[in-house]
């Protein structure tokens, strides 16, 4: 299920800043115990799939 609320991210492959909705987000929990989501992002120049952090207050809707 992709995601349609869009973020900020920079893209690594082409390292500009873009607006875009991640097609995946992960919940986890960091070695601290810390709650972090991760989104999983498909770049629209290259088409790679790449990860960003999100903020905690990110909602998938």
């Amino acid at each position: 299920m992709t995601c349609t609320t869009e973020v900020k991210v920079k893209d690594p492959t082409t390292h500009l800043e873009i607006s875009i909705a991640p097609k995946k987000v992960y919940v986890i929990k960091n070695h601290r115990g810390n709650t972090i989501k991760i989104g999983v992002f498909v770049s629209p120049k290259t088409g790679q799939l790449f990860r960003a952090l999100l903020p905690d207050s990110y909602s998938c809707q």
